[in-house]
Formats: C-alpha cells, structure tokens, sequence
C-alpha cells in the first residue's frame, strides 16, 4: 500500500505544479498584453500620422492666395 501512495505526487508537489502553471500562464498573459499594446499604440500612431496628412492637405486649401486677400 505505501508503494501505491507513493506513486502519487504528495499535495505539496502537486501544489507546487499547479503554481507552476499559473506563473508561466501569467507570464504568458503579460506577454501578450505587450504585444497588444504595442499593436494598438501603433494603430493610434498611424491614424495620427494620416489625420496629421489630411489635416495639412485641408489647412493648405483654406491658406490665402495672396496678402490682399488676407487684408480684405
């Protein structure tokens, strides 16, 4: 009987793993959560970038031609 017990891990080697697994999940989760964020601050970028090219394209139309029509 006792070599039947210990063929089975005791509760604190199987506590032991099951903390284990969650460290590494965890890591892993963090990892992601950083790649995400890498992601949505580089879409944030792009967008900023084309909204800052449109933006010039619109405030170049509405610029005046000449002084006179400024002064007018």
């Amino acid at each position: 009987m006792k070599n039947k017990n210990n063929a089975n891990p005791d509760l604190q080697s199987q506590y032991e793993s099951l903390l284990d697994q969650v460290w590494r999940s965890e890591a892993n989760w963090r990892l992601w959560d950083r790649v995400d964020a890498v992601v949505m601050l580089d879409s944030l970028r792009a967008k900023r970038d084309t909204a800052r090219g449109e933006g010039a394209i619109d405030s170049e139309r509405s610029l005046p031609e000449s002084p006179a029509e400024d002064a007018a």
